[in-house]
Formats: structure tokens, C-alpha cells, sequence
């Protein structure tokens, strides 16, 4: 029996645009805030170099593209911050103040039916990001 792969549907597409665009947009403005990771501080050459790492998971695409929801690390304090709840839970609202941590916690809550996501919007605000950083 042959398999056959799926092909990607359009949305997929733009869901996967998206998420480069936001992997980049992260590191970069990483780099610009601390030179580096934005937890320890540790310079990098390079955007590159970093990794981005979501406060709340992806799946929930009502704030996997909000740039609220991520920062760029480097490999060690992802893992840390990925393994160690409470700690990230600090990190976060050290990094957004706790206005701001409730509101992404709030909408990191609700689904896409209760608050639909425009991905050709959020195309064009990342783009226009990515060119301010």
C-alpha cells in the first residue's frame, strides 16, 4: 500500500507564514531589547541564535500570534521556563506587568469561535513589525 502525503491547505499555508514571520519578529525584537535572551541576558551575534518561547501554547491560535505571548530565549531558560510553571508564570508577568498578563491569560482562554482570528490582518501587522524592528 502506497501513502500518499496530504497536501497543505491554504490555510495551513498561512497559519505556517504566520508562525515564521512571528519566530522572527520575536528574536529579533529580542535582540533589540537585551542582545540576546531575554531571561539571563546572554548576548548573541545573531537572531538566530534564539529560541521563541510561547508564555501560553500555541494551540490556542486566539494568542499564538500575539506578540504579547512569547519571547526569544536561549535554549537553556526555554527548557527551564518550559519545565518550571511557576517560574515562567513570574517571568511573564515580570516581562508584561500584571495588567497585561491577565488580559493575554484571559484571551488565551477563549476560543476562535468566541473570538474569531484574522489571519491575513495579523499577516500585515507582523510584516509591518518586522520592519520596525
Amino acid at each position: 500500500m502506497i501513502k500518499t502525503r496530504r497536501r497543505k491547505t491554504d490555510k495551513k499555508k498561512q497559519e505556517a507564514l504566520l508562525d515564521e514571520l512571528y519566530r522572527e519578529y520575536i528574536r529579533k525584537r529580542a535582540m533589540k531589547r537585551a542582545g540576546g535572551c531575554e531571561r539571563c541576558f546572554t548576548p548573541k551575534h545573531s537572531y538566530l541564535e534564539l529560541q521563541t518561547a510561547h508564555f501560553h501554547s500555541c494551540r490556542n491560535h486566539t494568542t499564538r500570534w500575539d506578540t504579547r505571548n512569547a519571547v526569544g530565549l536561549c535554549g537553556g531558560c526555554h527548557m527551564f521556563i518550559d519545565s518550571h510553571k511557576e517560574d515562567k508564570t513570574t517571568f511573564e508577568i515580570q516581562i508584561l506587568g500584571l495588567e497585561e498578563y491577565e488580559s493575554l491569560y484571559i484571551l488565551s482562554n477563549i476560543t476562535t469561535k468566541q473570538a474569531p482570528v484574522d489571519l491575513k490582518l495579523t499577516e500585515v501587522i507582523l510584516k509591518q513589525l518586522l520592519k520596525e524592528v
